[in-house]
């Protein structure tokens, strides 16, 4: 087993109020009562909206948090007592925070990572030719950080996180305000490897069934369900198109039903059927101009709805 946690506990205290002479405290816990088993080669969704604890499982998960109850083990030992040991093991790419050097090369950070993790040349050389091959990187290794572009400093994290040969890969909203082409790079990229432990944590859960076998979803630090992705295909959570267009609301009206004004020359369609989505896309595209138009799919949140209408934890 990869990652063992039993009835795992995290509690917070949080200023309440200040007082002359004393604070006042109120307790938060961040996660409650949590049981996961991670097995070699599985990939895990790791799915939640903010708040739901999936950042405090991971800093368990890395030995950076003890539980304050309950006990988790990393590659069947106390992540704290022997951080130092798995961090040798795992690979860790966080959407919003980087390892690379912001004035230097991406190619640095990988020989700054050779030398931390004591790979040899010839195998050095190899592993980083593979990945930049994978990921489409030979244009920019040897340009400044801070010239690259999100996508392309977020493939540069995806190597310096797996030039080591890591066992176990943590991807922390690694797509987070990628375009749709980069994305799907790194989906395609994410679905070769086969021989690692993944754990790919997002709020998007259309985006975790692409790479992911198992989806975990945490909602205030409790772990409401865990199932194969299977278990997910049927849902059929509501759509909403937003869009921004000169015409009248007249004219729209005529042609779209149920659309709301949102503001000046912006509308929007809500709880739009999957098997609708097509249609009422043609219809504004073909007969109404647009300035500007998204697709919204609140997946996650229809889920945790209906979990909680339900009031039961699916677990496999």
């Amino acid at each position: 087993m990869i990652i063992s946690a039993k009835d795992i506990v995290k509690r917070y205290r949080k200023i309440e109020s200040k007082g002359l002479f004393k604070k006042k405290y109120h307790e938060v816990l961040a996660v409650n009562n949590i049981n996961l088993d991670i097995k070699l080669n599985d990939h895990i969704g790791l799915v939640g909206l903010n708040g739901s604890g999936k950042s405090t499982l991971i800093k368990m998960i890395l030995g950076i948090l003890k539980p304050s109850q309950g006990e988790i083990t990393t590659f069947g030992r106390d992540p704290i007592k022997y951080r130092q040991e798995n961090a040798m093991k795992i690979g860790i790419v966080f959407g919003q925070r980087s390892q690379l050097r912001w004035d230097l090369p991406p190619m640095d950070t990988f020989l700054l990572n050779r030398e931390i993790y004591k790979i040899p040349q010839a195998v050095f050389e190899e592993r980083l030719a593979k990945l930049v091959k994978l990921l489409d990187a030979e244009e920019f290794l040897h340009q400044p950080v801070r010239t690259l572009s999100l996508g392309q400093r977020m493939k540069a994290e995806i190597i310096a996180a797996l030039i080591h040969n890591p066992d176990l890969i943590i991807l922390d909203e690694p797509t987070i305000g990628l375009d749709i082409v980069t994305k799907n790079s790194i989906v395609k990229f994410l679905n070769t490897l086969h021989d690692k432990t993944i754990i790919f944590t997002s709020h998007d859960l259309d985006e975790v069934e692409k790479v992911c076998s198992r989806v975990v979803i945490l909602n205030k630090g409790v772990k409401v369900f865990d199932e194969g992705v299977k278990a997910l295909e049927n849902t059929d959570a509501p759509t909403t198109i937003e869009f921004s267009s000169p015409d009248s609301f007249e004219k729209i009206s005529q042609i779209i039903k149920n659309i709301q004004v949102v503001s000046q020359e912006r509308y929007k369609v809500e709880n739009i059927k999957k098997d609708d989505v097509k249609g009422i896309l043609s219809l504004i595209t073909q007969k109404i101009n647009i300035e500007h138009i998204e697709v919204k799919r609140l997946k996650l949140e229809y889920l945790l709805e209906q979990i909680a209408k339900r009031g039961t934890i699916h677990e496999s």
